[in-house]
């Protein structure tokens, strides 16, 4: 008869997102994990296999965490450029606050492993994906307000954004307040 669990999942693996944020990849060992997911190895293995499984399956928790708590303004019905210019002020002002230069788990992840793992990788494009789908929409919406021009590539316009979003996600580490607004700055106003 097979044993129960006695800790929620969905908790052990917000803490391994944590972790895994924190320390990236291949800091994180697996008795860091047990000492911050308050569970020991056996219970690992037995509910994610691997290290690189629960690595996966974190950064999928991430996505739903960011979806939730960092994009709400940008997934929301009528969001166009002014939210995305104000979303990404606000990022930008966030990340420079103490305590919050952890910068972006899957961003952290490419630059960390990049294309060496493919399943990981895979998982990272996957977050990618989601988010240049939500700046699709997004700037979608900002041709039908009369925001920017009706000519404008949704598609390469999605991808440059995203990778403005990354860049600024390692920038904000380093980067004064200044050169960071008008790195946002001359992005918003190529598009207008």
């Amino acid at each position: 008869m097979p044993r129960s669990k006695s800790y929620d999942e969905n908790t052990v693996l917000e803490r391994a997102m944590n972790v895994f944020w924190s320390n990236g990849y291949e800091a994180t060992s697996v008795r860091l994990l047990e000492k911050q997911m308050g569970i020991n190895q056996f219970s690992i293995y037995s509910s994610f296999s691997s290290k690189k499984k629960l690595f996966i399956k974190s950064i999928s928790k991430y996505r739903e965490h960011v979806r939730q708590n960092v994009y709400q303004t940008l997934l929301q019905e009528g969001a166009g450029m002014k939210e995305l210019e104000q979303y990404l002020l606000k990022a930008v002002q966030k990340k420079r606050e103490p305590g919050t230069s952890r910068g972006c788990l899957v961003v952290n992840t490419a630059a960390e492993i990049g294309g060496s793992d493919d399943e990981i990788a895979a998982e990272v494009n996957g977050y990618f994906n989601f988010i240049r789908e939500m700046l699709r929409k997004v700037l979608k919406t900002a041709v039908e307000k009369g925001e920017i021009s009706p000519d404008t590539d949704i598609e390469k316009q999605s991808a440059f954004f995203l990778g403005v979003m990354q860049g600024l996600s390692v920038a904000s580490k380093t980067m004064d307040p200044v050169q960071l607004n008008d790195f946002i700055s001359v992005a918003v106003k190529q598009i207008k």
